[in-house]
């Protein structure tokens, strides 16, 4: 029983000592100790670094625009008749005059035939009335015919000179009818959509087809009342397309005078932009000038990524030191702008030779 004990506590004093030990070990009891007032040797980096200069940049407020067409048209039958065409579908470029949707005209055609067929009897019978008028005046002349012989000869021969313009006045509303069965572009244009088919009904304000003229293509924009009142048209002003990846110069045409109350905000139109690529509601963004500011930009190369926070070398003491810093939005020379941590007048150092000197 007495010899258990004692293994035991002999085990203990064992553990304990080998704890001790490896504590004084890491805490460097047996490495070689600098002497008192000796400080070890420190190589300073050499390498290229980056001086920090602030920098006077314009400043651009953006506001969300779209692309609109400044003329888009709903082509719709003006009479009822049943489809028998329709020769376009979305996205075809058509001309001026172009036939687009031709509609069942069998019925209009025999109208006008018969127009065409009554005009010809009425105008046969006025040359019969008008012979019949010359005769008996020269009858009445010669005193061989009344007076009521005459006068009813000439009643006769104006009431179908009436009968012949209103024939008339009829044949040419057929044919006016008859051209609405075709119909055609009034300009040149690009077709959005088509919401109707062959063998459909077609009647006055239904739509059979949406188009735009692409040459009156321009941005819209809302923009708040404090930034509006200071443009004017003419001004230039940048569009941004992020989805053509192009930024054009627009100028300004229209400032609607009259604030949105839910927004207060002004409409901004520009003048029609020849631009290829461009549709109807696309998205894009226009920069106004709202003067400029100081602001610290380095190269893109000079961040480094922890997880999600920014990291940049700062030369300190003349040794690479580990910075966090806070970034803004980056510009197309391939920039940076630092939002907090660098000051003016700092050096910064690449990422790699950084780590390679430390």
């Amino acid at each position: 029983m007495l010899s258990n004990s004692f293994k035991t506590l002999m085990a203990s004093i064992v553990t304990l000592l080998v704890l001790l030990l490896m504590i004084l070990w890491m805490a460097g009891a047996f490495e070689e100790k600098i002497a008192s007032g000796i400080n070890p040797v420190v190589n300073q980096y050499s390498g290229p670094t980056l001086t920090l200069i602030p920098e006077r940049i314009p400043l651009f407020e953006e506001v969300t625009a779209s692309v609109q067409s400044g003329q888009t048209t709903q082509v719709a039958a003006q009479i009822q008749a049943k489809i028998k065409a329709i020769y376009v579908k979305s996205g075809d470029s058509i001309k001026a005059g172009q036939l687009l949707v031709s509609l069942d005209d069998q019925n209009l055609k025999a109208r006008r035939a018969q127009a065409a067929q009554n005009l010809n009897v009425i105008n046969a019978r006025l040359q019969q009335a008008k012979s019949h008028f010359t005769r008996t005046q020269n009858l009445y002349a010669k005193e061989s015919a009344t007076l009521v012989d005459l006068e009813a000869a000439k009643a006769d021969y104006e009431s179908l000179k009436s009968q012949l313009l209103s024939a008339r006045q009829a044949l040419n509303e057929t044919q006016y009818v008859l051209d609405y069965s075709q119909i055609k572009a009034t300009f040149a244009a690009r077709v959005i959509d088509r919401y109707a088919e062959p063998g459909d009904i077609a009647s006055p304000g239904k739509t059979l087809l949406s188009i735009y003229d692409p040459a009156s293509l321009r941005f819209e924009a809302h923009v708040r009342e404090s930034v509006a009142i200071a443009l004017k048209p003419g001004q230039v002003l940048e569009a941004r397309i992020d989805t053509l990846d192009k930024t054009l110069p627009v100028t300004i045409a229209e400032i609607v005078p009259a604030a949105d109350p839910g927004t207060r905000s002004l409409l901004i139109k520009t003048h029609d932009e020849q631009q290829t690529g461009l549709f109807p509601g696309m998205f894009a963004r226009l920069r106004i000038p709202q003067g400029d500011e100081q602001v610290l930009l380095i190269p893109e190369g000079y961040l480094h990524q922890v997880g999600q926070l920014d990291v940049v070398w700062v030369l300190e003491g003349g040794q690479p030191v580990r910075r966090f810093v806070r970034i803004g939005q980056g510009y197309p020379d391939g920039r940076i702008k630092i939002i907090a941590g660098l000051k003016a007048g700092e050096q910064i150092i690449l990422p790699k030779q950084a780590l390679s000197a430390n």
